[in-house]
């Protein structure tokens, strides 16, 4: 009986045949699978079209084997001939997909080429504009030196003597002192300089009476004038001085400066005739930043107020200079209006930047770079309060402390010495050492963890561990971050100390009072407060350090500061001061009362020293230190430039890079987008303020018309965008 094909190999045998693709030229072993089965093809590998013609030539007495009488070997190579044609399907299919993406390939390269050509073209166009408008510039910029080389180079002068633009020991020499905040701000922006010019205006009488030039006209002139902000919006006003100083005129903010400086003994300075002159300059409050910018030109302000030729001979002091410039109008720059600038920097912002601060322009790098660029633009001299400054231009700095403390703080320390010299005559013995004893140890200034409060708490633990006590401090200010502080100190478990009661009929009302407890907890923000023995530490609030004479030991362990007063002020009052050895601390460290450590258990000796101990009488001589006086003389003498300085700066030739600086800075500031991306807020607007004040537009504004440096990129980015269109209209004609 003939054998019959399965039903299953028919199947098979149909789906090959449909799917085989033609075979390699050339090669003979494709048309085996096919030969095996009885299936002659043509030489040219041609499928047969449709599975009818394939079975026709299987005859139905075909001796094709059934697979299952198939031995292993056989179904093998049956199974490896199928492989070899699935895989030969598979390789084709592989080799059409990769040259469809290599076309593709070819074809996005060749895009990205055209476009690296355009754009290569527009950064050219744009570079050689830019030259023209910096070679126009350097054709017409003039040098911004101190004065000009006739001054400063007289043959007939010496290397160490002072320049005349320099010298502010010079008779009837008229002085403005800018700043950055107003009392009643109890901020050192605004206390230091007010105490700055009310000294300078005493000093500037005392050497016009010594040189004999006092005459009616410049008795009766103000030779001082402090320059403060103005905050026009009155929820500014409240939200930074509160109810009980929300002046609506800038007058009655004046009587208030004034009549502080009566109660700081100074009559004859907060006279408002002949005294010294207050001025102001429109200003808004940046919440956000915690600081006040002034809104429009403050130069152009001093011009509509005083005499013009008056300040081209004037010298102008700037405190906080980066901070008054940072989002200035556009304007002339300081150096142009003013004879002499002097710049005084007070804060580091860049470490409050790296630590607080997280957008805008207040990130450690940004402000780095804008605060050297502003300082450098816009100043002959500057004076940095310490060496933890960074570096904004070598060839103008110095580091001098040229602030000074209240004659309130001296008093006292003279009120020590005198107790100290009663007592010298009896024997008196150390004082037992109990470091749990309050009214020892204190701490005053804004409770911020930035003002080394952790610092504080690891030094409390170590002194813990050697002795087994903490020792008892009293902290008085205020701060945002107070309550947390206060936890890290006393820790979490005191607030959970209720009395139990012993009746059930008050066992809701505990139960509610736990209920209120539990909603109010926050969220711990320190290890520090899940402590369980509790630091002795009073918070005592906000206070006069003048009237905090009862303690003898102040300690201070924060490196954040450039220059501490609250240190500075402890040390004029006759007290134990024990600070870090730091950088900031330098000047500090040269009085007999600072008491610095290097490490922690440098710190526990100098501590157990200062409670055993009694501290150093002042002597009239370090008195004269922390007086304001010695910091004006110290200012003479550091704002002073010799012309063997002015020599080597003309030799360095930086004068040209710092009026670019202060032109590409004025240029920029014609549009307010870049104050608003900078983190400007209520600042970025000072174009639009100053064209609303004058009642202008910018098309008809000289001051705020469109630079040449600012038409360069404008027409760059505006003929780039019609070639592209052009492009794009050609190429979609084209196809």
């Amino acid at each position: 009986m003939a054998k019959t094909i399965a039903a299953p190999w028919c199947m098979v045998l149909a789906f090959l045949l449909v799917t085989i693709s033609r075979p390699v030229k050339g090669s003979s072993k494709f048309h085996a699978p096919t030969k095996q089965l009885g299936i002659h093809l043509s030489r040219g590998g041609a499928v047969l079209d449709g599975v009818s013609t394939a079975l026709e030539q299987i005859a139905p007495n075909s001796t094709i084997p059934d697979s299952s009488t198939l031995s292993p070997r056989r179904r093998k190579k049956n199974r490896f001939i199928l492989f070899r044609i699935f895989r030969r399907k598979k390789r084709h299919a592989s080799a059409r997909h990769k040259g469809k993406k290599k076309k593709k390939n070819q074809a996005a390269a060749a895009f990205t080429l055209k476009m690296n050509e355009k754009l290569e073209e527009a950064r050219r166009t744009f570079l050689d504009r830019m030259a023209a408008v910096s070679f126009s510039l350097i054709n017409q910029e003039r040098d911004a030196m101190v004065v000009n080389n006739d001054t400063f180079f007289q043959l007939d002068g010496d290397d160490e003597d002072i320049t005349p633009q320099s010298d502010l020991s010079l008779p009837n020499r008229s002085i403005f002192v800018v700043t950055t905040a107003a009392l009643p701000w109890r901020t050192g922006t605004a206390v230091n300089p007010l105490l700055r010019a009310a000294y300078l205006s005493r000093k500037m009488k005392e050497i016009n009476n010594n040189n004999n030039r006092t005459n009616v006209t410049t008795l009766a002139q103000q030779m001082v004038t402090l320059v403060i902000p103005w905050l026009e919006l009155e929820e500014d006003r409240l939200e930074l001085y509160g109810n009980n100083h929300n002046f609506t005129t800038s007058q009655q903010q004046e009587d208030y400066i004034r009549d502080w400086l009566r109660g700081a003994n100074m009559n004859e300075e907060a006279d408002p005739v002949n005294g010294l002159r207050i001025l102001f300059y429109p200003a808004r409050y940046h919440s956000g930043l915690k600081s006040i910018f002034a809104m429009g030109d403050i130069c152009a302000t001093l011009r509509n107020q005083t005499e013009g030729s008056l300040l081209s001979d004037a010298v102008c002091v700037l405190e906080e200079p980066e901070h008054l410039n940072w989002y200035r109008c556009p304007g002339e720059g300081w150096t142009k209006v003013f004879g002499f600038v002097v710049g005084i920097v007070h804060t580091n912002y860049v470490e409050y930047a790296s630590s607080q601060f997280i957008h805008g322009l207040w990130t450690a790098p940004a402000i780095q770079v804008m605060s050297s660029a502003m300082i450098r633009a816009y100043c002959h001299k500057v004076i940095k309060l310490s060496g933890v400054l960074q570096t904004y231009a070598p060839e103008k700095e110095c580091c001098e402390n040229v602030h000074g403390v209240r004659q309130d703080f001296i008093q006292e320390g003279r009120r020590r010495a005198l107790e100290v010299a009663s007592l010298s005559g009896t024997n008196a013995a150390p004082s037992e050492l109990n470091e749990e004893v309050e009214g020892q140890v204190y701490f005053i200034g804004k409770i911020l963890w930035a003002k080394g409060f952790e610092l504080m708490l690891q030094l409390q633990e170590f002194y813990h561990e050697c002795t087994g006590k903490y020792f008892a401090i009293d902290v008085y200010g205020g701060g945002p971050e107070e309550g947390e502080i206060k936890r890290a100190f006393h820790g979490r478990r005191n607030s959970w100390n209720g009395e139990e009661s012993d009746s059930d009929s008050d066992s809701e009302d505990t139960f509610r009072d736990n209920l209120k407890k539990l909603k109010s907890i926050e969220v711990p923000k320190s290890l520090y407060e899940w402590r369980r023995k509790p630091i002795p530490a009073n918070f005592c609030g906000p206070v006069d350090h003048s009237l905090l004479g009862k303690y003898k030991t102040f300690v201070n362990p924060s490196t954040s500061e450039v220059l501490c007063t609250t240190t500075f002020e402890a040390l004029a009052m006759g007290k134990f001061v024990i600070i870090p050895v730091h950088e900031s601390n330098k000047f500090f460290l040269q009085f007999p009362n600072t008491l610095g450590y290097r490490n922690k258990w440098e710190f526990a000796a100098n501590l157990r020293w200062a409670l055993t101990h009694e501290p150093e009488p002042l002597t009239p001589e370090l008195a004269k230190e922390f007086t304001w006086e010695a910091a004006t003389d110290r200012l003479i003498r550091s704002s002073a430039i010799t012309r063997r300085e002015a020599k080597e700066r003309y030799n360095l030739g930086k004068a040209k890079l710092d009026e670019r600086i202060a032109y590409f800075h004025r240029e920029l500031g014609k549009h307010d987008a870049l104050r608003r991306v900078l983190g400007g807020g209520p600042a970025s607007n000072q174009v639009r303020y100053e064209l609303e004040r004058q009642g202008l537009d910018q098309d008809n504004s000289e001051k705020f018309a469109m630079s040449s440096f600012v038409k360069a990129i404008k027409s760059t980015f505006i003929s780039n965008n019609h070639h592209s269109q052009a492009a794009s209209l050609s190429g979609g004609s084209a196809a």
